[in-house]
């Protein structure tokens, strides 16, 4: 946040705010009693012992409610927790402290100076809870904490008539509270005598590292990526798995069936299929939304929920990826996963928008089966993990044939100054014959693979390569050719982007593509969703303003930003293709895996 955004904030809610509530209270004070509350003097010894009884106090009342119930624990940090670690990521801790005491004042001011001699020490403790938003059922649990500490505050101005000790106690708990954000006790007994320290608490999905293996392995282990073989994409650096992974916080899980050989009978089988579970952050994700943007390069898809993040800018569930027949099923078991994790969705609150993306694996797989099942998806939400990503025919990857190869799930990342980014592709598209690979048109050289590949022509231009003849290339309905595919992308970032730059960056994304052959034919369904993990949106906030800190559009580090997420795409595709094996579906329809090796060799060839 900008320094004047900033100042702005604090005058607001830590001067005119207080300023307010005190001015109120003074003139009930006088009304009620003939008198003003006297704040101008020094507080007495016993109003300052009082006071910091009472705070110490409030603050240990609400960490015992809190560890004695998970629930109210829970909805303590969804609504005062993480308001205020919002203002305080925008503010800083001086500031934020000063507000939290000026705050403290000008409540006492009003609800102990002015309310209780009018209604009483309850009603005043009840209209305190209530303020702090007890109008939102989401916020009833925080409100009747904030109630019974107003009760106590109450009690400590009864017993010695002297605001200062409700003052001073309020201004306790909510420095120590600020102090404690992100942040918890830890007591280490040294003989006799007791080690106090704050600790930073752990990411959110640091308890979820370890996580059960999959239940729907994929039988096709993966060959080496197109780096570890030494093909290096671009020029930005990776990370270090180079996958959408080295993204901090983000998760990806695989569930893979196969099964049965021979001719496809439908609804039976053979299956050659799957899911792919990509979670953006280990946290409840309807609750701490993430943004988002998304291009439809063509839109010959079946894609679900896309239409509301271009909308809201928001995902608020994870990501799925699928065949096409299935992501409907796949759509239904989400939404089950997010309705436990969520029993107040369609409730008490808003319903939830399930995001699946798709391709048709039909040449090798039985779609009309739709074999995804809830269990599946179950077992690729809660098997994701922070990688190495399993790339190739894994999960959504299974059955996918990508410009006439085996092609399926494929990643990689760039680190651009402190930030990442990282791609993960379904890729199901495009022709043999226009493949390439750093420029090398290795598809018409392999147009007739797995026979021996024809000798490249004489001389330093690809171009003078005869094409392959009309008779002898597939013809359009061949029942060996794969029917027009499709391509999924999903870009993510740590990089502080809201959703209209995040649109921006997928557009991008669908830029690398063509480097490896893609024209977005008229069959195929070609869908980029790009989020940041940064600059979460609570489902439900006490503020109507939200700051947040954003990149600027005409920053180096954006530009590098768009230059990754084309260079990641390209290299995921690639990445693709190298990593899939050949596999065989239904009525004996085969696809080849790239033969890496031949390919190699080419690209050797023309960097001499």
């Amino acid at each position: 946040m900008d320094p004047r955004a900033r100042w702005r904030l604090f005058l607001l809610v830590g001067v005119a705010a207080p300023a307010a509530m005190g001015a109120g209270g003074l003139l009930l004070a006088r009304l009620v009693t003939g008198r003003f509350p006297d704040l101008l003097r020094l507080p007495s010894g016993q109003a300052t012992l009082a006071g910091l009884v009472a705070g110490g106090a409030s603050l240990a009342l609400v960490g015992l409610l809190s560890r004695l119930s998970g629930r109210l624990e829970d909805a303590l940090r969804r609504t005062g927790t993480r308001a205020g670690e919002e203002v305080l990521q925008s503010l800083g801790y001086p500031l934020m402290v000063a507000l939290v005491t000026t705050s403290a004042i000008g409540e006492e001011l009003l609800f102990r100076g002015g309310l209780q001699p009018l209604v009483g020490l309850l009603p005043a403790a009840f209209l305190f809870g209530f303020s702090h938003g007890g109008w939102v059922r989401d916020n009833w649990a925080y409100a009747a904490v904030a109630a019974l500490s107003g009760t106590l505050f109450g009690a400590a101005y009864a017993l010695t008539g002297d605001l200062w000790a409700p003052a001073i106690g309020h201004s306790v708990h909510n420095v120590l509270s600020t102090l404690l954000l992100g942040r918890h006790v830890e007591v280490e007994w040294r003989g006799p005598v007791p080690v106090i320290r704050l600790v930073p608490d752990p990411p959110e999905n640091a308890a979820e590292e370890e996580v059960p293996p999959m239940s729907f392995p994929s039988p096709y282990p993966p060959r080496p990526t197109a780096r570890a073989l030494g093909l290096v994409t671009g020029q930005l650096p990776p990370g270090p798995q180079n996958d959408i992974c080295d993204v901090p916080g983000v998760r990806v899980g695989h569930a893979t069936r196969v099964e049965g050989e021979g001719p496809l009978v439908p609804g039976q089988g053979p299956v050659r299929t799957g899911v792919t579970a990509i979670l953006p952050h280990g946290g409840n994700l309807f609750q701490q939304k993430v943004p988002a943007g998304v291009f439809v390069l063509n839109g010959f898809g079946k894609a679900t929920g896309l239409a509301q993040v271009v909308e809201l800018g928001t995902l608020e569930t994870p990501i799925l990826l699928t065949n096409t027949l299935s992501a409907f099923r796949a759509a239904d078991a989400l939404v089950s996963y997010m309705l436990e994790q969520n029993p107040e969705i369609g409730v008490t609150t808003s319903t939830v928008n399930p995001v699946v993306g798709e391709c048709n694996d039909g040449h090798l797989n039985d779609i009309q089966g739709r074999h995804v099942t809830a269990e599946m998806v179950r077992a690729a939400l809660e098997g994701a993990s922070s990688g190495p990503v399993q790339q190739g025919a894994v999960g959504a990857g299974t059955g996918m044939v990508c410009l006439g190869f085996k092609g399926g799930i494929g990643s990689a990342s760039r680190r651009v100054d402190r930030y990442v980014l990282g791609a993960l592709v379904l890729a199901n598209f495009g022709r043999r014959e226009d493949l390439l690979i750093h420029g090398v048109p290795v598809g018409r050289r392999l147009a007739h693979y797995p026979e021996p590949p024809a000798a490249p022509a004489s001389g330093p231009a690809d171009a003078q390569e005869p094409a392959p003849a009309a008779e002898q290339a597939p013809e359009v309905g061949d029942p060996d050719e794969p029917p027009p595919g499709s391509v999924m992308i999903v870009l993510a970032t740590d990089a502080p982007l809201d959703a209209r730059q995040l649109t921006r960056l997928a557009r991008r994304g669908a830029l690398g593509l063509a480097r490896v052959g893609g024209s977005a034919a008229n069959g195929s369904g070609d869908f980029v969703l790009a989020f940041s993990t940064a600059n979460r949106t609570a489902h439900r906030a006490d503020y109507p303003v939200r700051a947040v800190t954003l990149l600027r559009d005409d920053s180096a580090a954006m530009d590098d930003l768009f230059r990754a997420a084309v260079e990641a795409v390209e290299e995921a595709v690639i990445n693709a293709l190298f990593t899939a094996r050949t596999v065989t579906g239904r009525d004996g329809h085969v696809a080849h895996e790239l033969p890496v090796d031949q390919v190699l060799s080419w690209l050797n060839e023309s960097d001499q």
